[in-house]
């Protein structure tokens, strides 16, 4: 069943101070500008036992955005040329919008990720330079969804996430809130210097009706078996540390997806793409209130001896990984147009069709659930359908007995992994155990 909304009110939020002048422009960094245009999208939400004032709720949403877009400014601004955004608080698009034919639990228990699109407040194809937006969209029954839609040319998921939970210990500022407002670290550009980026076309954005993206759970006792099954037999070079569920998860789906789909060309290479946050990797590491993207992507072509299968891209992935510590990081720093060259490349091959890439990325671990606006922490945080094709994010569900996966591919690939017995076998209900059907379809 599509859902229906109905606007009813759309207004722009400004900072509750004016940013001072010399804040004015907020230069992007180098992993910004290397960043997809997109916007990331990220829903939010909150069911209610007893009565709603809906009008309350929403001043104190907008009340406390204000206050939080002081410190958050670039928010508030525009994204200019690739290189910085014009930060003269020109606001944020407020949308209040009432959702006709569903009810909260609806979409929570049978979510449609082609439909989720409709309770965002833009449309994920049609990029500006608007840096946020905020949709509140609210449900008969009482229950609300809060929709954010923010550029991902100057914020990374956990900016994103600790954004939000930032916003909210604004608006929840009562004994009983643990969570305090921590403001946020700008130093990314000094960090990572821009650079001239001429030549570099980004991160391709697919036809979105060559896309489809559906949402699958796996079970968390089950994706641990897979995990101590890889440690028992694989032998990691340079360290002895246990492959993460992430690690195993992504092997696992990689050898459905590689080995299922035919060569388009003899020198087509296959290659697995796993996306990492950096704050970590630093000595000291930085820590998670910095602002901007810190993701690199580690990426193997697996060359797997015969027999060896998952276990092999498992030890290889984790190599890659290990390689990414604080010596890189310096390299990484001032060998930057190694790294431009080597994307540039990339994007040329894909384009071509002689490299094929399936990316992984995670927000496992993150603080997604901390986000209590004065009335609990949200039932469901979601995604909603993408168009960056050959892409699964994982996400922990509320209670942690699951990973959440968000699987944006051609049809022909997405049929492959849900005819797949052993895919289906990992599988639980999409959220919690309210779905007997473990797949979630459009």
């Amino acid at each position: 069943m599509k859902i229906e909304v109905e606007v009813i009110t759309k207004e722009t939020i400004k900072p509750s101070s004016p940013t001072p002048h010399h804040l004015h422009h907020h230069q992007l960094s180098f992993l910004d500008q290397l960043a997809p245009h997109a916007y990331v999208p990220f829903l939010y939400f909150y069911e209610f036992n007893g009565s709603t004032n809906i009008n309350q709720i929403s001043n104190l949403l907008k009340t406390s955005l204000s206050k939080v877009l002081t410190q958050y400014y670039p928010f508030a601004g525009r994204v200019r040329n690739n290189l910085f955004v014009h930060c003269k608080d020109q606001g944020i698009p407020f949308s209040e919008v009432k959702v006709k034919t569903h009810l909260l639990s609806d979409v929570i228990t049978n979510p449609c990720l082609s439909e989720l699109h409709k309770l965002l407040p833009f449309k994920l194809d049609e990029v500006t330079k608007t840096a946020l937006g905020v949709q509140l969209n609210v449900f008969e029954c009482g229950g609300i969804a809060v929709g954010l839609c923010i550029s991902h040319r100057i914020a990374d998921g956990l900016s994103c996430f600790t954004f939000v939970n930032n916003w909210a210990a604004a608006s929840n500022c009562g004994p009983g809130n643990k969570n305090s407002i921590v403001g946020p670290d700008f130093s990314a550009a000094s960090i990572f210097p821009p650079r001239n980026m001429d030549g570099y076309l980004g991160v391709p954005i697919t036809n979105k009706h060559e896309i489809k993206t559906k949402m699958f759970v796996f079970d968390a006792s089950k994706v641990e078996a897979l995990r101590s099954r890889y440690e028992q037999i694989i032998k990691v070079s340079k360290t002895q540390k246990r492959p993460s569920k992430v690690e195993a998860l992504s092997a696992f789906l990689w050898d459905i997806f590689v080995l299922s789909r035919p060569r388009e060309r003899p020198q087509t290479l296959y290659a697995v793409v796993y996306i990492m946050d950096l704050r970590s990797r630093f000595k000291p590491p930085l820590p998670q209130h910095t602002f901007g993207n810190y993701y690199r992507a580690a990426m193997a072509t697996p060359t797997l001896p015969t027999g060896e299968k998952h276990h092999g891209l498992v030890r290889q992935v984790m190599e890659e990984i290990e390689k990414i510590d604080n010596n890189y990081m310096r390299k990484f720093q001032e060998g930057y147009q190694e790294h431009l060259d080597f994307m540039k490349k990339r994007t040329e091959k894909a384009a071509k069709g002689e490299l094929v890439t399936l990316t992984f990325s995670s927000v496992c671990k993150f603080p997604v659930y901390d986000a209590d606006f004065g009335w609990g922490r949200p039932t469901w945080v979601s995604m909603t359908a993408m168009r960056i094709s050959n892409q699964i994010v994982f996400m922990d569900t509320r209670n942690g007995d699951g990973i959440e996966s968000y699987f944006s591919l051609k049809e022909e690939d997405m049929a492959k992994f849900e005819h797949n017995k052993e895919f289906t076998a990992l599988l639980s209900s999409p959220i919690g155990n309210v779905k007997e059907n473990p797949l979630a379809r459009l």
